[in-house]
């Protein structure tokens, strides 16, 4: 009796992680397959770049604050001197202007740099919560919390680097 090919292939179909083509094994990603040391690696290293990616933020938020200090302050030296009589120097009115200026020029792109930042925490933070997580943000740490049963999945320092 010749051997029955339909029981053969349902045995290789049965196997979950052989494809039928080729044999090889399918690649998962989150299947199950991992173990709880890879998930915490993996839920650090996103916690990592959640916390890079706010870090970013805030000095880009910082550039901008800097940026509107610059033009109010020399904006008002400015108008000072040329409603007053000339109090300063020619050389450094004109510095005054072309700081001004230049800063004024800079502002739309510091504007852009921004809310580049931004979106790109917000594209990050929200994968957590589609993945229902919640980042909490603590003095000295980013606290991963499971959604659905509140207990805090792992952590990573701020002042690590």
């Amino acid at each position: 009796m010749p051997p029955d090919d339909t029981a053969l292939l349902a045995f290789r179909y049965a196997q979950p992680n052989i494809t039928p083509l080729f044999g090889r094994e399918q690649i998962r990603l989150h299947n199950g397959q991992t173990s709880a040391y890879s998930l915490e690696l993996r839920w650090n290293s996103r916690l990592r770049l959640l916390r890079d990616a706010e870090k970013q933020l805030h000095r880009a938020q910082r550039l901008r604050a800097v940026g509107y200090a610059i033009i109010v302050v020399f904006a008002l030296l400015t108008g000072f001197s040329l409603y007053v009589a000339p109090v300063t120097a020619g050389w450094l009115f004109i510095a005054q202007v072309t700081l001004l200026l230049m800063t004024m020029g800079f502002l739309p792109f510091i504007l852009l740099f921004s809310k580049e930042c931004r979106r790109h925490r917000d594209k990050l933070s929200r994968k957590f919560y589609e993945s229902n997580h919640e980042v909490e943000y603590t003095d000295d740490a980013l606290i991963l919390i499971n959604r659905s049963t509140y207990t805090a999945v792992t952590q990573v320092s701020l002042t690590e680097r």
